[in-house]
């Protein structure tokens, strides 16, 4: 009976390691897979048409809803065409036609963008300058987000003189040309000029006056968003890494299974276009680097549902969960949750099982090599990697354990000779092959797909598409006012080169406005040191006789009204009758720390030498007389040469 315990209690401690030994005989390290990290971002409204060249190829690709878009890609929209990218829940970018969009950093530090022909919107909703950074680079311009809102830029084409900057819906942006900078709020557009005399310069005007069709399109597709947002549940089934899983409370169910907990169902009408509709069928194969072979879905509300989570098969119906049985720290972006196999010259593939770990079935480790030309080149080359391979299964355990939960009609094959080259559907597997490929234990040659360069032949004219004319042009534009380092904001550093002339920023305010007693440093003003009240106290306190000013304003507001204090604007000397009786301000006045000028505005005469304070002589000498006025006028700075044709005025000649 003793015994008989002990045993028990061994087996109860026991029990989770033989249970997980058992659940895990397909899993690979979670942890493996953060091997790529890279950002992305998806097309989520196209159209018209639309291309695509990614940063590791020469060739132009046709756009595609659901298409990923990653760092480096560069974009084109014909006429008539128009686009939306999200980044991610809250932040959205949309082009106009004939626009030619390059995406210069897309990271989680921050998004860079260039613009150098066309019209873009961008809409921040949610957006804290502290954490992140979102900028845009126009033909000689860059534009920082600093709060959330709308903003528009108008880039024009190569023709533009000009570039115009639109910031509504309580945004507020930092605007920088190539020799000057400033702030431009809510409610305000903003017109730069790039050529010309006045390049560099600009205008602000209403935002209003220049709202067309195209911001009309921008806010209807802000009250679908909105609406998006009102109705998903992210708080109750997923977190905000999965952003796109808005789009579901539209096209299905949430329902409650023992076994996964809250799953996602789609309606029967969000299948019914799809003939024998199953996960993984109706779409195509498109490489994208960093990644390699990307699963571009045909259901608008699939994004989701094929980069994160499992698809599972509850009571002969197709459900999408979240998260595997295994949940990594982080929901990553995957490229396709899939197992990729061969049988004979087909390539089979079927959803990941809710108990298999991601693995990479495309086997590359990216190297990067990022170089800086027109501001926005990135160099990615994939290489083999033998690292990441699957586990294998407990050689212990029975093959019909460890089949997949995954019927028959779950896989999906397609010829070997034509992986990737179209965008046609595919089809499911015959029950025998199938069931073949289901039985199989993945292993490193089963699994791995080739790279886009090995295969045979050339891609469709569905994928491949002609190099826009847009591109040829508008390609040599250089946008932003100086080179840009990818993954870098540049904000700071422009602030600091265009608007505080590479001064420290605590130098550079007269004085502070929520303080006023806060003192900083200045620069120094005119050509020579003028007299303050500060000298004249100084002089007075060291017992040096010193006779009224004839001005008690401020040195600041004499070189405004004086111009310089010594002649006309007929370059001749002005003699000003001495006034004894200077206007002094009002109590009204010194409370709110204004001057008040005198009534004629002319020139003064330059201060008498007995108003600077002088020196203690080291012997006693005797006190200097009160000076004539006769030596007053030979004291007088002497005036600028004249031609000979001018003739003195009798004042002037004294």
């Amino acid at each position: 009976m003793r015994f008989t315990r002990k045993f028990l209690g061994v087996f109860l401690l026991l029990l989770p390691l033989l249970l997980t030994n058992t659940t895990n005989a397909f899993e690979f390290d979670e942890e493996e897979t953060a091997q790529v990290t890279a950002r992305v971002a998806r097309i989520n409204i196209i159209r018209g048409d639309v291309q695509i060249r990614h940063a590791d190829s020469e060739d132009w690709e046709r756009a595609t809803l659901n298409l990923p878009v990653v760092e480096g890609d560069e974009i084109t929209t014909s006429p008539g065409a128009r686009l939306e990218i999200q980044f991610d829940r809250y932040n959205y970018l949309r082009l106009s036609e004939d626009s030619y969009l390059k995406i210069t950093t897309l990271r989680d530090e921050g998004i860079a963008v260039s613009l150098p022909q066309g019209t873009m919107s961008v809409r921040a909703m949610e957006f804290d300058k502290d954490k992140t950074f979102f900028e845009i680079d126009a033909p000689k311009t860059t534009i920082a987000v600093q709060q959330a809102g709308m903003y528009r830029i108008d880039a024009g084409d190569s023709r533009s003189t000009e570039i115009r900057v639109t910031v509504t819906e309580d945004g507020q942006a930092r605007v920088y040309s190539e020799n000057n900078g400033a702030t431009l709020r809510a409610g305000r557009s903003m017109r730069i000029y790039l050529d010309g005399n006045y390049a560099g310069e600009w205008e602000t005007a209403d935002a209003s006056r220049y709202a067309d069709d195209f911001d009309s399109w921008t806010l209807e597709r802000d009250a679908i968003i909105a609406k998006r947002l009102r109705d998903n549940y992210n708080n109750n089934y997923y977190d905000r890494d999965i952003y796109g899983a808005d789009d579901l409370s539209e096209n299905g169910e949430w329902i409650y299974t023992k076994k996964y907990g809250y799953v996602w169902k789609p309606y029967r009408n969000a299948t019914a276009q799809y003939a024998d509709w199953s996960p993984y069928r109706y779409g195509h194969w498109r490489w994208i680097p960093p990644y390699g072979w990307t699963w571009i879905n045909d259901e608008p509300w699939g994004w989701a549902t094929y980069h994160h989570g499992r698809w599972i098969y509850v009571d002969n119906d197709w459900c999408w969960t979240p998260y595997a049985a295994y949940r990594a720290r982080r929901s990553w972006w995957r490229p396709a949750l899939v197992v990729v196999s061969y049988y004979g010259s087909l390539i089979c593939w079927y959803p990941l099982p809710y108990h298999y770990g991601y693995y990479n079935y495309n086997n590359i480790t990216i190297i990067r090599n990022t170089t800086i030309i027109n501001n926005t080149t990135v160099v990615v080359s994939p290489t083999p990697n033998t690292d990441r391979m699957p586990q294998q299964a407990d050689p212990n355990k029975k093959l019909g354990d460890q089949l997949p939960s995954i019927p028959p009609k779950g896989v999906v094959v397609v010829d070997a000779s034509e992986f990737g080259r179209d965008r046609k559907g595919f089809k499911t597997a015959p029950t025998d092959v199938a069931q073949q490929v289901l039985s199989k234990i993945p292993d490193r040659n089963s699994m791995v797909l080739p790279t886009i360069k090995q295969l045979n032949g050339k891609l469709s004219r569905e994928i491949i598409a002609e190099t826009p004319k847009i591109a040829r042009v508008e390609s040599k534009i250089k946008t932003g006012v100086t080179d840009r380092t990818i993954g870098v904001s540049m904000n700071e550093k422009l602030q600091k080169e265009r608007v505080l002339d590479n001064r420290e920023n605590s130098n550079t305010q007269i004085r502070n406005s929520a303080n006023p007693t806060t003192k900083t440093e200045v620069r120094d003003t005119g050509a020579l040191k003028r007299q303050t009240n500060a000298d004249k106290q100084e002089s007075s306190d060291s017992n040096t006789p010193v006779k009224p000013t004839r001005d008690t304003r401020t040195e600041e507001n004499k070189i405004r009204s004086t111009g310089g204090g010594k002649t006309d604007r007929n370059e001749n000397p002005v003699k000003v009758p001495r006034n004894d009786n200077p206007v002094k301000p009002s109590q009204n006045d010194r409370e709110n720390n204004q001057t008040v000028r005198p009534p004629v505005r002319m020139p003064l005469p330059p201060p008498r030498n007995d108003d600077k304070p002088t020196k203690q002589p080291s012997q006693p000498t005797k006190q200097p007389s009160q000076p004539s006025q006769d030596k007053q006028k030979k004291e007088a700075p002497k005036e600028e040469q004249k031609p000979p044709s001018q003739k003195r005025t009798k004042d002037a000649d004294g």
